[in-house]
């Protein structure tokens, strides 16, 4: 189903759009995301649900949740996260979901798509690459490209 591009519009960052550029990165170079694009939903809710995005490996799709006073950086936080679910699976280690490769991945995916690097989140809980992603916008006054 083909849908309007306002569809993927969430907080300024059109979302088809910047899927199709993280799946270019050397990151995902080795792995289905380099050849595969997969489904992609938005889901909107009325507030802040506890679950911001989900990723279905085996279905070879992602949904991401807009919700009032979302930001770009959560929702491109949420968007690398769950193109690393589709990336990684489930890893044969401890913590397959979240474990060392997951966690690996996604620094280096938060590196070559956003130059953010350095930081070692003490869980996967969603918020420390959304706050580092915000504030290097500011830093770099960097306004947000509309989809009209």
């Amino acid at each position: 189903m083909r849908r309007d591009p306002s569809y993927f519009l969430v907080a300024g960052v059109a979302l088809r759009e910047e899927m199709e550029r993280l799946r270019e990165l050397p990151a995902f170079a080795d792995g289905p995301l380099s050849t595969r694009e997969p489904e992609l939903k938005v889901r909107r809710a009325r507030r802040r649900p506890n679950r911001l995005g989900f990723a279905v490996p085996s279905q070879f799709r992602l949904s991401v949740t807009a919700y009032p006073g979302i930001r770009p950086g959560d929702v491109l936080e949420t968007l690398v996260h769950e193109l690393v679910h589709l990336h990684v699976g489930r890893a044969a280690e401890p913590h397959g979901w979240h474990g060392r490769t997951f966690k690996g991945t996604l620094a280096r995916a938060m590196d070559e798509g956003y130059g953010i690097a350095g930081l070692r989140p003490r869980s996967t809980v969603h918020g420390v690459y959304a706050e580092a992603i915000e504030l290097a916008r500011l830093a770099r006054f960097e306004p947000l490209q509309m989809l009209v």
